[in-house]
């Protein structure tokens, strides 16, 4: 039996990533469907809730009705999916300005959740020196 191996370039990004969470529709051989963007960079994204597609299906990805990117399926397993621009997005492109804007409020929120939950632990701590 043949074993098999990947290389870590193959199974590890080269940029850096910036989470999200970010509805669009992507369109594959005339068929669109609902999916969930939780990554960017600007050559790639990572997908959530990707149904029928397949490594090295050419998709197009509509993040609005008037801004799309293309590109490749590079790998997919389960419902996820990793995408492949044509060409890297320059951080003045259009379509980098909306996904690192979606990136901010994800990032935004965030910070306000830790905040509210350490807020929260110092009132309980003050609670409990108060009784």
């Amino acid at each position: 039996m043949a074993k098999l191996s990947f290389s870590r370039q193959f199974l590890r990004r080269r940029d850096d990533p910036h989470r999200m969470k970010c509805a669009a529709i992507v369109e594959c051989r005339g068929i669109a469907r609902n999916i969930e963007i939780v990554d960017f960079s600007n050559a790639e994204m990572r997908l959530d809730r990707v149904t029928g597609l397949v490594a090295g299906d050419y998709v197009r990805i509509a993040l609005t009705p008037e801004l799309a990117v293309e590109g490749t399926i590079s790998w997919a397993v389960w419902y996820k999916a990793g995408f492949k621009l044509i060409r890297p997005l320059a951080e003045s492109d259009p379509a980098y300005v909306y996904l690192a804007e979606q990136a901010a409020e994800v990032e935004h929120a965030r910070e306000r959740a830790v905040l509210a939950l350490a807020e929260q632990h110092c009132e309980e701590a003050r609670q409990l020196d108060t009784d």
